[in-house]
């Protein structure tokens, strides 16, 4: 074989390395983290302050993982209101959930609800009329 065949071989091989790629990484889902980046980068000032509140607390909010479950404790010292529990998964939107409790100190979400793997928790309620935000990072087995 001369230097030539040898060219157009390695120039083949290396056009179809670079086929293979774009087609592979086209066909994986690149979704955002949310939609409304915007608007909810305009409300970045609102989610620090909530995250402050939650500094300040005496009692946070507690999770749990057990076998079947993962348990959401909120603080029993303390009057919580309008509590909104969001698990977003970082892989796949349409795997979020997003829980809206205002009745118990103790919220049980099934495991077999939820894929395995990892997944972000932001655990909004209200203490008094302040806004209280809790950022966690959990993962499902």
């Amino acid at each position: 074989m001369n230097w030539g065949k040898g060219i157009i071989i390695a120039m083949g091989a290396f056009m179809c390395f670079i086929l293979f790629m774009v087609f592979t990484l086209m066909s994986k889902s690149t979704d955002l983290e949310s939609e409304d980046y915007y608007k909810k980068e305009i409300e970045y000032e609102q989610e620090m302050n909530a995250l402050k509140n939650a500094s300040q607390l005496k009692e946070h909010v507690k999770i749990n993982l057990t076998e079947e479950y993962v348990v959401v404790v909120l603080p029993t010292k303390e009057q919580v209101s309008n509590v909104q529990i969001a698990l977003f998964r970082p892989d796949n939107k349409k795997k979020d959930k997003l829980l809206n409790e205002n009745n118990s100190k103790t919220i049980m979400i099934a495991k077999n609800t939820l894929l395995k793997g990892r997944y972000n928790v932001a655990i909004k309620y209200e203490v008094n009329g302040k806004k209280i935000l809790q950022k966690e990072e959990i993962m499902i087995d």
